[in-house]
């Protein structure tokens, strides 16, 4: 259970009407959960409050439980369009102003509660699990998929890594079963290429890193996420579970014209469990609350189209969107070969050292001090302690070669990181001059036992 589905059945708790079994699953989430305790808590404060006192409606602390949770419980449902954003922030100014919160309070709760009735009126779960199954039995046949995308990220960086203020970078997917019958994709944006060719899986991180995996490695490997979208019928099976596993799950369905076509337009709604002052929080889809809406041809029943939209405060933000999908259209051999440069540098496990006890107690700052000075001391064997990489590329030695530490802040950690992990602030002054602040992204959960640099550089 997540803390949305939590805090949905929280009054249902108070008030003794939830099952047994359902009872039991509130309970074990409050357990870890601080966030939904002290959402229970509130409710119960409240239900106390009134309980207590005949004239509490004249209390300021009673309109302000009760205008915020309307806020909260409204926020929920009506964050589903920019459109209903809108009118959501009329609401928020209204509760939010002292003149007319008093006056307007008791007519806001029956307008809150008839809002709420009628949103409520998502789709059932039937109808929604009826489209997914209707579009996964059209795919059964499927033998290659081609599909280009555009997502709002870095040319280079993390496969699934977003920003809110990112550009949009193009997005180039395909798989195909060939005809010795061996499973071939590829996943591409400007700056990083990964590619299963039937046999191998190699990570090319232009202009000369990869990684190789002597193995075919499923689709979503590396944090390629977007790749998981070739997996068509995996893809509409597992929202298929989930909306038989999660009946309260917002799920919306309606019917659109498109350039004179109907189309169905599946919306599913996700709610993350990373706290809102999280690091992460916003910089990958699943550390977000965001939308996702499916399009499916109604003849068809294919799937035409996805996107993915990030809630914020304001306004919910386009991350990603298939721009064009083929089915079963014959691909190029050569989509499935890459050409790699003689200078390639590889990703290398790291190894136990002699001295490794040495670095196995190192505290997050350590490490990231002994690599930074390392840096600056031009030291590369020693650099290669904290570096997951056959050797020390010369253009690495050029960035960081000569560095000055200005300072190290205190490590922190984040929920949408490992649990080895931690980020490391800090200021450095390159040879050239300039000046960067970021935070180093480290962990340990490899072999070895010790701190190595996995970002942020």
């Amino acid at each position: 259970m997540n803390c949305s589905e939590c805090r949905e059945k929280l009054v249902e708790l108070l008030e003794g009407l939830l099952p047994e079994s359902q009872k039991h699953v509130v309970k074990e989430h409050l357990k870890v959960c601080r966030q939904c305790r002290a959402e229970l808590k509130e409710l119960i404060d409240l239900q106390e409050r009134i309980t207590s006192n005949g004239k509490i409606w004249q209390q300021i602390n009673l309109e302000d439980a009760v205008s915020n949770w309307i806020i909260r419980k409204q926020s929920q449902r009506l964050k589903q369009a920019d459109r209903i954003h809108r009118r959501f922030r009329i609401w928020r100014q209204i509760m939010n102003s002292k003149i007319t919160r008093y006056a307007a309070v008791a007519v806001i709760i029956i307008a809150a509660i008839f809002a709420v009735s009628i949103l409520n009126k998502t789709t059932p779960t039937a109808s929604a699990a009826q489209v997914l199954q209707d579009a996964i039995d059209a795919v059964s046949d499927l033998w290659s998929v081609r599909i280009k995308a555009r997502m709002r990220t870095l040319p280079g960086d993390n496969f699934s890594l977003i920003g809110l203020d990112y550009r949009f970078v193009p997005i180039k997917m395909w798989k195909r079963t060939n005809a010795d019958n061996q499973v071939q994709w590829r996943v591409e944006k400007p700056g990083r290429v990964l590619l299963m060719d039937g046999q191998t899986t190699i990570m090319f991180i232009r202009p000369n890193y990869g990684v190789l995996q002597e193995e075919p490695w499923p689709l979503g490997c590396y944090d390629s996420w977007s790749g998981r979208l070739l997996n068509v019928r995996d893809l509409l099976d597992s929202e298929l579970q989930n909306a038989k596993n999660h009946p309260d799950r917002e799920v919306y369905l309606r019917h659109e014209g498109i350039r004179g076509k109907d189309k169905l337009i599946l919306e599913v709604d996700i709610t993350t469990d990373v706290d809102e002052d999280d690091y992460l929080r916003n910089t990958f889809i699943s550390d977000s609350d965001h939308l996702k809406v499916y399009r499916f041809d109604t003849k068809t029943k294919l799937l035409e189209g996805f996107q993915v939209y990030v809630h914020t405060e304001d306004k919910d933000v386009l991350i990603f969107e298939v721009t064009d999908i083929e089915y079963n259209t014959e691909i190029d051999d050569d989509v499935f070969t890459l050409d790699l440069p003689e200078d390639m540098v590889w990703y290398k496990e790291p190894e136990i050292l002699s001295d490794n006890e040495r670095y196995e107690k190192m505290t997050p700052k350590e490490a990231a001090q002994a690599f930074f000075q390392a840096c600056a001391e031009e030291n590369w064997k020693e650099v290669l302690k904290f570096w997951t990489s056959s050797r020390i590329d010369d253009s690495l030695k050029k960035y960081l070669g000569g560095l000055e530490i200005i300072s190290l802040g205190e490590p922190f950690k984040s929920k949408g990181y490992t649990r080895s992990g931690w980020f490391v602030p800090y200021e450095i002054r390159l040879k050239y001059g300039e000046v960067k602040k970021h935070n180093l992204a480290i962990r340990k959960d490899n072999s070895a036992k010790r701190f190595v640099v996995d970002g942020g550089i």
